[in-house]
């Protein structure tokens, strides 16, 4: 396996070719995995969107870390796990509070106001209300910033760090991951979510990942990684969180 990876890590094409398909096979192993498992839970306790969610991000861990160690000689080392070297905590929250709004207002520009007038659906459905604050909190806040980063920050950018080539300042493995991070919300396609809401939140969840991926560079951890990560998808999730406390007041 040593001798592959190696072979594999000397080509930059083969290499980035080789993380991409690592990355989805792993997503799609865990999809498989992780469906049965919710069916069978859900015979049992009532599930919504979000706690399906958490099966589906907890067997996405387990296998993101399981082929860390397959291919790392059974070692998380150099694959974010480590304390960060620098890691400028205000400055990067406002960084990222600021390109996440305005990626926001941009995809809403773009794909809702545009778009979605000039190409019309039926369908505008986008993520379902949460049962209350705290469970989107758990889920959709924590427990998905976490289990995503170890693997497409973890597993994926780890992979292809080495190569050093850059575009616009931005290395080749920031990139790649946060185009992949971005594409990984496609699936939501598959839940019944409207075309030009998906469309808006791949454009975000491409904006996070970059700029997740850029610290995750940088500080050589996932720790400031998944807080940016944190951070976009509180800011993201504000709409649903300004009707919940609606809801709360009535």
């Amino acid at each position: 396996m040593e001798k592959i990876i190696q072979k594999i890590k000397s080509n930059p094409y083969v290499s980035i070719l080789f993380a991409i398909l690592l990355g989805w096979g792993v997503i799609l192993i865990s999809k498989i995995v992780a469906t049965p498992l919710a069916h069978l839970i859900g015979n049992e306790i009532s599930l919504n969107f979000y706690t399906q969610n958490v099966i589906f991000k907890f067997i996405l861990l387990l296998f993101s870390i399981a082929t860390i160690l397959l291919i790392n000689k059974g070692k998380l080392k150099n694959y974010g796990f480590a304390l960060p070297e620098s890691f400028k905590f205000i400055k990067t929250t406002l960084i990222t509070i600021g390109i996440i709004v305005a990626s926001i207002i941009v995809g809403y520009i773009i794909f809702i106001l545009i778009l979605g007038h000039l190409f019309p659906t039926t369908n505008h459905t986008g993520f379902p209300e949460a049962q209350s604050l705290f469970q989107l909190f758990l889920t959709a806040w924590v427990w998905s910033s976490i289990c995503e980063e170890v693997w497409v920050r973890g597993l994926v950018q780890s992979f292809i760090q080495h190569i050093n080539f850059k575009i616009f300042r931005l290395s080749i493995p920031v990139i790649i991951s946060g185009l992949l991070f971005g594409s990984m919300h496609l699936m939501l396609f598959s839940a019944g979510m409207g075309v030009w809401n998906v469309c808006a939140l791949v454009l975000f969840a491409t904006a996070t990942g970059i700029l997740a991926a850029y610290f995750r560079e940088k500080t050589k951890s996932l720790i400031p990684a998944i807080w940016v990560h944190f951070v976009a998808n509180v800011v993201g999730y504000l709409p649903l969180i300004i009707m919940a406390i609606i809801n709360l007041l009535k």
